[in-house]
């Protein structure tokens, strides 16, 4: 199966983001008095914001929207560009669209967040769509919100009518990714230079396991 629209997670992804957004966080912590852990760091990168707050902290939901206010304080600001693309990235992205793939950005960011970073990192020239978060948390009375990578990936496919879901990939370094995209039926790639591990990736359902950039590129063109 032709693998055509290739979905891209942002953090741990396309960028190594880890400063911004420990920074960010710390950031926020320290508005309630609390120091967060070195060895839980990790964690926080990729999972909604609202789950490392509630789940991780106990935080009730109305401190977790105050927590994600600081949090957005501090990295709208100057987070998002204490970041780098990894080593082949822009490479491996002119390669795919040389070849007439359709690239994609699937990320937790907010839109306009993902945005700016693609913009300033040169990725928006390789890009056909862009789609983030609408809110923090799924509506209550079922509008119409993006508050989930599950909500983001059903936007992207009804947006670019994607009606062979077989022939969409999603790369991620989280087990969020690879189980968000298995939901509809997408190919689904592991990359393991991120903030997740193998056995994470593998246990979501990951069908391939790229240790870099180049490796990502060989198999979706060459299968």
């Amino acid at each position: 199966m032709e693998k055509r629209y290739i979905l891209f997670d942002l953090d741990g992804t396309l960028t190594a983001s880890y400063e911004g957004i420990i920074n960010a966080f710390v950031y926020s912590l320290s508005k309630f008095g609390i120091e967060p852990k070195a060895d839980r760091f990790n964690e926080v990168i990729g999972p909604p914001l609202r789950h490392t707050y509630m789940d991780i902290y106990g935080m009730s939901r109305e401190e977790s929207e105050e927590a994600i206010r600081f949090f957005r304080e501090y990295y709208n600001e100057k987070g998002l560009f204490e970041n780098k693309p990894y080593d082949g990235i822009i490479d491996m992205l002119h390669t795919l669209y040389a070849h007439d793939k359709k690239l994609m950005i699937a990320t937790a960011k907010q839109d306009n967040i993902a945005e700016r970073i693609a913009d300033h990192f040169g990725f928006s020239p390789y890009l056909c769509f862009i789609a983030g978060t609408t809110s923090d948390f799924a509506s209550e009375d079922g509008g119409n919100v993006r508050a989930s990578k599950e909500d983001v990936i059903r936007y992207i496919l009804s947006s670019n009518d994607i009606k062979d879901p077989e022939k969409a990939v999603m790369i991620g370094d989280r087990a969020y990714d690879i189980s968000s995209a298995k939901k509809f039926g997408l190919q689904t790639v592991g990359v393991l230079y991120g903030y997740g591990t193998g056995e994470e990736l593998l246990s979501a359902g990951a069908d391939y396991l790229a240790k870099d950039p180049r490796d990502i590129e060989r198999y979706i063109i060459e299968g």
